[in-house]
């Protein structure tokens, strides 16, 4: 109730922290570069090919793309065929989208009164299959989940270097097809009608930060939705989903989803591997690394 633990300096700093260990261990990161086909040569992944045609050979392949993305798109054509990935992904489904209103007020957290917990708020009847369900069938039906979150009241580095400035996070369900009609119209470009949605739901979750911190209403000088289709903008994941795979039950029955890839020397990694978020990303990693070297890493942790 009182927060959790959050790097401080922002999230950024996960990356400003990690990558001068990757770059002191002799690794290299590219940025816009993005990968074509994973090159496979009698069942073994021995680099990848670039958009612009630039081949990077290497004697392991690491993806965490996802699944569905790394079986369908990256494997090369005849690989998919012999290895009928098209099945496997048939198995899994992705999760469902997300909207998320990101929110800028000029004023400091302390003078807001703004807490560092998170808040996860239910309807009343505490029904969430019911809720969820009603929700994806009648996007004017009550929310069936709201997440809000206060960044910069956590971050103990926030005050100095955005002095009198404050964030919001407000995250909520939703389905990738209810934007799906607009997923070929360019970023920032997909029209009015777009606009009027994404407003909608911008309103009701202001509505729901507003019911907890009142004082708040009146206060705020920027604010911007993401939708689903911003997610598969940025993260290229095909439905715009939030946590990679579905977590229903027979997702974790499927003995495919696992570190070593059906082919040798390619490796997987990230959400779909082990659990959603932050956690199961992370602890998916380590069991990458330990499944590369063969070793016990998780005891010297």
């Amino acid at each position: 109730m009182k927060g959790g633990n959050y790097p401080v300096g922002g999230a950024s700093q996960i990356f400003e922290t990690i990558a001068p260990v990757i770059q002191k261990a002799g690794g290299e990161i590219f940025t816009n570069a993005r990968v074509q086909e994973i090159i496979v040569k009698n069942n073994k992944a021995v680099g990848v090919k670039m958009t612009d045609g630039k081949e990077i050979l290497s004697p392991i392949v690491v993806s965490n793309a996802g699944v569905i993305n790394t079986y369908q798109y990256l494997l090369p054509r005849q690989e998919r065929s012999k290895l009928n990935t098209e099945a496997l992904v048939k198995k899994v489904h992705p999760s469902i989208g997300h909207v998320c209103l990101y929110i800028g007020i000029n004023k400091p957290n302390d003078e807001l009164k703004l807490g560092k917990a998170n808040y996860w708020i239910f309807p009343d009847n505490y029904d969430h299959d019911k809720n969820l369900n009603e929700f994806e069938a009648n996007p004017n039906a009550e929310l069936p989940v709201v997440y809000i979150s206060f960044p910069s009241s956590k971050d103990p580095d926030w005050e100095r270097r955005f002095p009198g400035k404050t964030t919001i996070e407000i995250i909520s369900p939703a389905p990738y097809e209810w934007f799906a009609e607009w997923k070929d119209e360019r970023w920032k470009k997909r029209g009015a009608e777009y606009d009027a949605l994404k407003e909608k739901f911008s309103q009701q979750l202001l509505e729901a930060l507003y019911k907890r911190h009142p004082n708040l209403r009146g206060q705020i000088d920027f604010y911007e939705l993401s939708t689903p289709l911003s997610t598969r903008h940025f993260a290229n994941y095909q439905y715009g989903e939030l946590y990679g795979l579905d977590h229903d039950t027979n997702r974790f029955n499927q003995q495919f989803l696992r570190v070593n890839a059906p082919v040798k020397n390619l490796f997987l990694t990230g959400q779909d591997i082990i659990s959603c978020g932050i956690g199961g990303a992370l602890f998916s990693g380590l069991l990458t690394a330990m499944a590369i070297t063969r070793k016990n890493l998780l005891s010297k942790i």
